[in-house]
């Protein structure tokens, strides 16, 4: 009788055990989700999120991968790559005529001042434009900030040569190799740019008097699949949008860990980034003048409406205050 009331104590034990086990999964289930991150600053709450462990924190397993561009997250969002991308609006309105994207938040409402204008001797004021090589990174942020700067000049674009390029690396390279006579740069470009012999910084895109905002976005159909995977991941990054504001040097620290640019350049960035968790009316109202822009110049085939693709009801369930944006 004692052998086996002590084998019944250890099946009562080990099921017991069991229970516990499942219970505690249940407790901490975490949602594996991938993220697209450019290689410099956009993105920066998600380096965060991922070092001081707020994904963990509010479940979310987070595989967060660089791109060269923020449009390149989306692109791969798209085709099924990442769960979630971020970029700018004007990039974003490129790819919201597929029909298929959800924006669920802001990330970042950036100074003018990013993009910052190299040029060659011959150009020493924004009207020597006209007739120029100027390097294009056609569909991101810095194609409006082109075409805007060069209007606001005085000088029609079709006035001067605008050569599209895939990436800020060729930009460089063009420049380097003497194919562009000018061209917008940001990030590491910017000094990399200054250091090419027979060019300068003329200035930044102020000039162009353009507004961005960074947003990030998932696919209608991975919210659908997963709403508290979107909510979980908004609230991650809410919370490390909050721990940046108190701790900017170490936030800084971990960007520049990851990014491929040295600190100071990282930090500088940062300083104009305005990071935010956050869905507000003036950030759609920037985004329909963006997509005005892309309709009347052909960069879009028809004018696309960004207030149709913003979901506010997930960052609304995770803190209402953080959305002023009506659906």
């Amino acid at each position: 009788m004692r052998r086996i009331s002590v084998v019944l104590r250890g099946l009562l034990a080990a099921a017991f055990g069991s229970v516990l086990v499942a219970t505690s999964g249940a407790a901490h289930a975490t949602d594996d989700v991938t993220i697209g991150v450019d290689f410099n600053i956009l993105g920066s709450q998600v380096w965060v999120a991922k070092d001081k462990g707020f994904f963990e924190k509010n479940g979310i397993n987070a595989d967060v991968q660089p791109f060269a561009f923020g449009i390149d997250t989306i692109d791969a969002a798209l085709t099924g790559q990442l769960d979630f991308g971020l970029a700018l609006d004007f990039a974003t309105t490129t790819r919201l005529q597929s029909g298929q994207l959800k924006i669920v938040s802001a990330i970042i409402e950036p100074e003018p001042g990013f993009h910052k204008l190299a040029v060659s001797e011959a150009i020493q004021k924004p009207e020597d434009l006209a007739g120029k090589r100027i390097g294009l990174a056609n569909g991101t942020a810095q194609h409006l900030v082109t075409l805007s700067y060069l209007k606001n000049a005085g000088v029609d674009p079709a006035d001067a040569t605008i050569i599209p390029l895939p990436s800020l690396l060729e930009i460089i390279a063009s420049l380097r190799a003497g194919r562009l006579d000018a061209a917008f740069v940001w990030g590491d470009g910017v000094a990399q740019a200054s250091e090419i012999p027979g060019f300068r910084i003329l200035g930044d895109d102020k000039p162009a008097k353009v507004r961005l905002y960074g947003y990030i976005s998932t696919t209608k159909a991975f919210a659908a699949e997963n709403p508290k995977a979107v909510e979980n991941t908004l609230r991650a990054l809410a919370e490390a949008t909050d721990w940046m504001d108190d701790n900017f040097e170490e936030a800084v620290d971990i960007v520049a860990s990851h990014a491929k640019s040295p600190r100071d350049r990282v930090k500088a960035q940062m300083e104009i980034q305005h990071f935010t968790i956050s869905l507000k009316p003036e950030q759609l109202e920037g985004f329909e003048k963006i997509a005005d822009f892309a309709a009347t110049n052909g960069i879009t085939k028809a004018r696309v409406e960004p207030g149709d693709f913003i979901d506010p009801s997930f960052l609304g369930a995770v803190d209402p205050a953080r959305v002023s944006l009506a659906k």
